[in-house]
C-alpha cells in the first residue's frame, strides 16, 4: 500500500509496537523452570496468557477470559520503562516501583492514536485497581507462575533459589502470595502442594 494511502493510526500503531519489543530485554528475576537463564517479561506475559487459556475453569463463574488475557499481556509492558521488581520488595521499593510504572504508563501508552491509549491504559490500571474478578483471575496467575517455574515438579529446578533467596521459605511465600491465591481454591492449593513438594525435595525450608 503506497505510504499516502495508509490509514493515518497505523504508523503511531506499529511504532508502539517496535518499542514494545523492548519487552523482551526486560530481566525478571525467576528462572526458567530448567534453571538456565532468567526469563524475560515477555515471555512471562506469555506464559501467563497460556496459563490464563488452560486454567480457566477455576476463574469464578462469568468471568471474561477474553478480557483476562488482556490484562495479562498489558499490565507488564510498563515494565520497559520501570523495570521489573522482586515479589518480596519492601513497602518504599514498592511506593516507588508504582510510581515509575504510572509513569511509564503514561508514556508507553501515550504512542498510541488517543482513543486507542485510552482503551490501553484503562486494561492496566484494571490490572492495579484488582476491583474485577477478571483482574483479581488475572493476579492470581501472576502470583502462581513464578512459584510453578521455581518449585514446580517437586521443586528439582529450584536448587539454588535457597541460596539467591534465603528469606523465601515455604511460610514466607505462602504468606505472600495468600492475599492473591486464597480467593481461588484450587489455585491455593495448587500453591501450597508445589511448597510442600518443594520442601520434601529439600530446595527449600519450611521457616
Amino acid at each position: 500500500m503506497p505510504l499516502a494511502t495508509q490509514p493515518r493510526h497505523l504508523p503511531a500503531q506499529l511504532d508502539f509496537l517496535i518499542v514494545c519489543d523492548q519487552l523482551k530485554a526486560v530481566t525478571r528475576t525467576t528462572h526458567l523452570h530448567d534453571g538456565s537463564r532468567l526469563e524475560n517479561s515477555a515471555e512471562h506475559s506469555w506464559h501467563l496468557a497460556l496459563m490464563a487459556m488452560t486454567l480457566a475453569e477455576y476463574a469464578p463463574g462469568g468471568t471474561d477470559l477474553s478480557q483476562v488475557i488482556r490484562l495479562l499481556l498489558v499490565h507488564d509492558l510498563v515494565e520497559i520503562g520501570a523495570g521489573d521488581t522482586h515479589f518480596d520488595t519492601d513497602t518504599a521499593q514498592l511506593t516507588a516501583q508504582a510510581t515509575a510504572e504510572a509513569q511509564a504508563a503514561r508514556q508507553l501508552f501515550g504512542l498510541l492514536p488517543a482513543d486507542q491509549a485510552q482503551e490501553f491504559l484503562a486494561i492496566w490500571e484494571e490490572f492495579e485497581a484488582q476491583a474485577t474478578p477478571e483482574a483479581r483471575f488475572a493476579r492470581a496467575l501472576d502470583a502462581l507462575h513464578p512459584m510453578l517455574l521455581t518449585w514446580g515438579q517437586a521443586g528439582r529446578v529450584g536448587v539454588g533459589c535457597q541460596d539467591r533467596y534465603p528469606e523465601l521459605t515455604v511460610k514466607r511465600v505462602l504468606q505472600l502470595k495468600e492475599k492473591y491465591l486464597a480467593e481461588f481454591p484450587a489455585l491455593w492449593q495448587a500453591a501450597q502442594d508445589i511448597m510442600a513438594q518443594a520442601e520434601m525435595a529439600g530446595v527449600v525450608l519450611q521457616e
